[in-house]
C-alpha cells in the first residue's frame, strides 16, 4: 500500500506546489489536500495518514493543535509543520509540541522532499546539498543581542535573574530564573501595572527622565527599571539594593539599559523618553486649529459657535448638546406638523 500524505494549507498555491513536488518522487505516493484543520481531521477519520504536512497558522485550529489531534488518532504519524512567520519563539513552541520537521516559507523543495523520504523510510532519490537541518531555527541577531546583554549584566551584578519585558507583560529575553516560577505571571502582571502607573505619574509631574523601583528584603532584592516607553528590565538577586554599593550597581544597570535601547532602536522599535508620547499628543491637540464641520443642522452649528475656536473638546460639545438639546431643524425642510397646516399631508386634503 502506498504511503499517504495529507497537505493542510489554506493557501492553495502552496499546497499545490508541495503536492506537485511530491508527485515527482516515483514511489507511488498518495497525496491529498485539505484547506483547514477541521477538514483534515475528517479525512484522517476515514483513511489513515502516514505523513501530515500542515501550515502553522490555519483558519480555525492551529497547526500545533491539529498535530496533537492527529497524534491522538495515530501516534505513529509523521508530521512536518511549515510557516511564513519568522519568530524564534515559534520554534520553541513547535519543538515542545513534537513536530518531526519544520520549514519556513518559501519552502526549499529539495530539502522538503529529502525530509519526506527520510521520515517515511523510503529509498533516497533526492541528492541534497549540505545545509543546516530543516528544524534548526534561524539565528535572530536582535534576540541574541538582548540575551547577551542580560547575561553580561546578571554576571556583573551576581544577580539570580535578569528579565526583559514588554508593556504587555511578555518576556522578550531573560538570563537566569526568577525565584518562584509559580508566581511569575502574577509578579510580571503587578510590575507592568506599576510600570503604567509610573508613566502617568511622570506625565503629571512633567517628568520625561528616568525612574526606577527598588525592593529591599532580607532574602532577595529587586530592581525594576523602565526601558523606553514600552519595555522594562527586572533584576532579582541578593544585595542588589544595598545602599553602600547601590551607586556602582545603578551605573552598570543604566549602561545595560542604554545598550537595550540601542538594540531596540536598531530593529525599529520606538525608544522615545517615557512620557514623551503623551506630551506629543497633548501638544498636537492644543496646536491643532479648530475646524468647523460642514453640512450640520443649524442648532449644531450654533453650539459649535458658542464653544468657540479655542476649544475642540468632544466631551464639552456633547455636554452642551445634552443641556440644550437639539431639534435637527433645517430651513429647507418642513416638519409633518408644518406640512399639515399648509394642507400638504394626505389627511388634510
Amino acid at each position: 500500500m502506498p504511503y499517504r500524505i495529507l497537505i493542510v494549507d489554506d493557501q492553495r498555491e502552496v499546497s499545490r506546489l508541495l503536492k506537485s513536488a511530491l508527485e515527482t518522487i516515483e514511489q507511488g505516493l498518495d497525496v491529498a489536500e485539505a484547506p483547514s484543520g477541521e477538514e483534515a481531521l475528517l479525512d484522517a477519520r476515514r483513511r489513515q495518514v502516514d505523513l501530515l504536512v500542515a501550515d502553522f497558522r490555519l483558519p480555525g485550529i492551529t497547526g500545533v493543535e491539529l498535530m496533537k489531534k492527529f497524534r491522538t488518532i495515530n501516534p505513529q504519524v509523521k508530521i512536518i509543520l511549515i510557516t511564513g512567520i519568522s519568530d524564534p519563539r515559534l520554534f520553541k513552541e513547535v519543538q515542545a509540541a513534537g513536530a518531526d520537521a519544520f520549514f519556513q516559507k518559501p519552502v526549499s523543495i529539495a530539502d522538503f522532499l529529502d525530509t519526506v523520504e527520510r521520515l517515511l523510510g523510503m529509498a533516497r532519490t533526492i541528492v541534497k546539498a549540505e545545509t543546516k537541518p530543516p528544524f534548526e531555527p534561524p539565528i535572530e541577531e536582535s534576540e541574541t543581542t538582548l540575551g547577551s546583554i542580560l547575561v553580561s549584566l546578571r554576571k556583573d551584578l551576581d544577580a539570580q535573574a535578569a528579565v526583559f519585558i514588554d508593556s504587555l507583560g511578555h518576556v522578550q529575553a531573560e538570563a537566569g530564573q526568577l525565584p518562584d516560577p509559580n508566581t511569575t505571571v502574577s509578579l510580571i502582571s503587578s510590575l507592568m501595572g506599576m510600570f503604567n502607573a509610573a508613566k502617568k505619574v511622570a506625565n503629571l509631574l512633567n517628568h520625561a527622565g528616568s525612574h526606577l523601583h527598588l525592593f529591599d528584603s532580607n532574602d532577595l532584592d529587586g530592581v525594576f527599571v523602565p526601558v523606553g516607553p514600552a519595555h522594562a528590565l527586572l533584576l532579582v538577586g541578593k544585595h542588589l539594593a544595598d545602599a553602600q554599593k547601590l551607586a556602582n550597581k545603578l551605573e552598570r544597570i543604566f549602561t545595560a539599559r542604554a545598550q537595550l535601547l540601542s538594540t531596540l532602536k536598531s530593529i525599529g522599535i520606538p525608544v522615545e523618553p517615557i512620557g514623551s508620547e503623551e506630551k506629543t499628543a497633548q501638544r498636537s491637540a492644543i496646536e491643532e486649529p479648530f475646524t468647523q464641520p460642514e453640512n450640520l443642522p443649524h442648532d449644531f452649528l450654533d453650539i459649535f459657535n458658542q464653544l468657540g475656536k479655542k476649544s475642540a473638546d468632544a466631551d464639552a460639545f456633547w455636554d452642551t448638546v445634552v443641556e440644550k438639546g437639539t431639534t435637527y431643524a433645517e430651513p429647507d425642510k418642513l416638519t409633518y406638523e408644518q406640512a399639515s397646516k399648509l394642507g400638504l399631508t394626505p389627511d388634510s386634503a
